[in-house]
């Protein structure tokens, strides 16, 4: 009796259970041969969250740069330092150094994280440009600075492509200027008959528009470059220098005023006449500039560089130095652009800008002035359309005729007199040339006669403490008059100066009124 209820009640739950399954109808995927499919449901489901992580890893496969406004639609990473480093693939996170160079995070990772192979390079590196810079040691500063390739020009004249050298190569201004496309390391052969042909990376397009500049992440800071020994008392990137590759750089943080105010750096070979920049703490020399900050008429020619003039600051001073170096030949782009030293695309577009500045710093008459060879104008063409008549063939006068005419404008020279000089007036009745007007330069820093005499190899000689004037009859001048004009005349200079500092340039007041010594000395001013 119990085994036949056990029986009852073992079919009804059977029923129950056909019951509850048949209410569930099996999904089924008609094929062609009209023949369904049949699959269960929870088949159905795993075959679309598999749909699904599919379509999620296809869209993982690249991630884009989070700089708003980059243009690289696929970054690709060009540290490769870590093994698992993301190429052209999918990465967390990239890290931004201009439109076209990005490092990924793996990298990052290399050389930030303390137990990884690449964090004892990066401290190094990090220990120097603490000690020499004041700029912030970051992982990009280092990535721009130690790890980006560099950028070189092809020297052909049908040419001029820029090419992307390998992370082994450093690039020197010997290589700049001997570069070829296809150059092997040993920079004697080529690896093919015509590698010119090839055409050029397309990021190099983009670099020349406006917008590049702004994308940059860090300022270009050059390496080795010319204005290294005449900035030693400056900290190397707020003057347009890397910390890391000036070989005059030191720390400068236990430098005394007192020593930075006389501080005048020796360089070999250069007149001791020429002082292109300010020293820290330093004012009041003609033709000179503050080599960390950009002047008045800079910021108006140049005033994409207002915000940032680390770039600007660079290639002036580059210019600058090399100009001093040699002033006996004309400083052109092509003399200027092997000593740019710098990695990456900024490279390119710090040449393109090199030659903007250049021009600037020409008419400004900082550099390629004075007695020079000059076989082709200066300026570009739209400067050539011009026409200048200039009064007086005094020293000044001509002058400024010979610079505007190697300018490549017309000029006329109108003069009074039947002789041209001015005040410069030499005699050479006695056989021997006598100068009967000036012959004494006073302030011989930055002169512009100082620099025509290095130029033409003329040596200048100091005058002592004792200069006799001569009067006419051959007669000395009595000593006791001598030292009173001059300090009637430098008492002058005085007064005028501090009355100068509380008056503006439009009020024009009688000299005589305002000498306070006047009474003293007897003189009157009229």
């Amino acid at each position: 009796m119990k085994t036949s209820m056990h029986s009852d009640a073992d079919c009804v739950n059977t029923m129950s259970t056909v019951r509850a399954r048949a209410k569930k109808k099996p999904a089924a995927v008609e094929l062609p041969g009209d023949q369904p499919l049949r699959s269960s449901g929870r088949q159905a489901k795993r075959k679309a969250t598999e749909t699904e992580e599919e379509e999620d890893i296809s869209e993982k496969k690249y991630r884009k740069c989070e700089k708003a406004g980059c243009t690289a639609t696929y970054p690709v990473c060009f540290a490769s330092a870590s093994e698992r480093c993301a190429k052209n693939g999918y990465t967390s996170r990239w890290y931004h150094l201009s439109c076209g160079e990005h490092f990924c995070n793996e990298c990052f990772d290399h050389y930030y994280r303390s137990h990884k192979d690449g964090y004892e390079k990066y401290a190094s590196w990090k220990r120097i440009w603490t000690g020499n810079g004041k700029s912030e040691p970051s992982l990009k500063a280092f990535m721009a600075d130690q790890q980006l390739p560099y950028w070189v020009q092809c020297t052909k004249s049908d040419c001029g492509k820029w090419r992307q050298l390998t992370k082994e190569i450093q690039i020197t201004s010997t290589l700049a200027t001997t570069y070829r496309c296809g150059m092997k390391l040993n920079n004697v052969k080529s690896e093919g008959p015509d590698q010119c042909c090839q055409p050029e990376d397309m990021r190099v397009a983009e670099v020349i528009d406006s917008w590049w500049h702004s994308m940059l992440i860090l300022p270009p800071l050059l390496k080795d470059s010319p204005a290294d020994p005449f900035l030693a008392a400056y900290y190397p990137d707020c003057v347009g220098m890397s910390p890391s590759g000036s070989p005059c750089s030191h720390s400068i943080h236990n430098m005394k005023a007192e020593h930075c105010k006389t501080f005048q750096p020796q360089i070999a070979g250069l007149s001791p006449y020429f002082q292109p920049f300010y020293q820290p703490n330093e004012c009041g020399k003609a033709l000179c500039v503050r080599p960390d900050v950009m002047e008045l008429d800079e910021l108006y020619e140049f005033p994409e560089y207002s915000r940032d003039p680390t770039m600007y600051l660079a290639l002036r001073n580059l210019i600058l130095a090399s100009w001093h170096r040699d002033c006996k030949e004309v400083l052109t782009p092509q003399k200027c652009a092997p000593h740019i030293i710098v990695r990456g695309l900024v490279r390119v577009r710090c040449v393109q800008e090199m030659e903007r500045v250049l021009y600037f710093m020409t008419r400004k008459g900082l550099v390629n002035t004075g007695i020079l060879n000059v076989q082709q104008p200066l300026l570009p063409k739209e400067y050539h359309n011009k026409s200048v008549i200039v009064i007086g063939a005094g020293p000044s006068g001509l002058a400024a005729a010979r610079q505007l005419q190697n300018f490549g404008i017309q000029v006329i020279v109108l003069e009074a007199r039947d002789r041209i000089g001015g005040r410069v007036w030499d005699d050479t009745s006695l056989g021997v040339t006598v100068g009967r007007g000036a012959q004494i330069v006073n302030g011989c820093i930055n002169n512009p006669i100082g620099l025509m005499c290095e130029q033409l190899g003329i040596k200048m000689h100091k005058l002592g403490e004792r200069c006799d004037l001569i009067q006419e009859g051959g007669r000395v001048t009595d000593p006791t008059i001598d030292k009173s004009m001059d300090f009637h005349f430098n008492a002058i200079l005085d007064v005028v100066a501090e009355w100068r500092k509380v008056k503006t340039q439009h009020q024009d007041v009688p000299l005589g009124g305002r000498s306070q010594f006047t009474s003293h000395s007897g003189l009157r001013c009229s």
